[in-house]
């Protein structure tokens, strides 16, 4: 069942967003795809868009409640000068944009390794592998690149920079 924030911190809510507003977005064969689903999965779509933008960033600020269920409303930020309050249009839009992905996408996000082999010797047998984030590859940068841009000015620099990771360690067997 869709619960929507109402901007007080509600401790139920699981989307941003209703139906309506997600239909007075949409445009096109994406508005004409999402309204040939059935309610459950609209409701299923938005509800998997929300956890999409609240899982993937960091935002400043702090939430407006301890026991609020989702990242906004949040206080101690600024969107183009102005305080903040309730839900922020881009944030419903980039709500959105990730249940547009929810219903798109076959997995939101990747479960496989990260790991890559960069070299393979067959005698005596040796592989080495490598992570392609820690040579700068981002695969979630480019399939969610709707969603940073809408969001940039809501995020933490540090997230603006490319995020942190907990990092890779080398490790020679002898």
């Amino acid at each position: 069942m869709l619960i929507i924030e109402d901007g007080t911190g509600t401790p139920d809510a699981n989307s941003y967003i209703s139906v309506d507003f997600a239909l007075n977005y949409l445009l096109g064969d994406r508005k004409i795809k999402f309204n040939s689903l059935t309610d459950e999965k609209k409701e299923e779509a938005l509800i998997q868009g929300t956890q999409l933008i609240d899982i993937l960033f960091d935002y400043k600020g702090s939430r407006l409640t301890s026991d609020q269920a989702l990242s906004f409303p949040r206080v101690g930020i600024e969107l183009d000068g102005f305080p903040v309050e309730g839900i922020p249009t881009v944030v419903k839009k980039a709500a959105v944009e990730g249940a547009w992905l929810a219903i798109t996408e076959r997995r939101l996000f990747n479960n496989k390794s990260d790991r890559v082999i960069a070299s393979e010797r067959i005698d005596v047998i040796s592989t080495s592998y490598f992570n392609p984030k820690d040579a700068g590859v981002n695969e979630n940068k480019s399939r969610f690149e709707i969603l940073n841009k809408l969001l940039k000015n809501l995020i933490r620099e540090e997230e603006k920079k490319g995020g942190s990771s907990i990092g890779s360690a080398s490790v020679i067997r002898a």
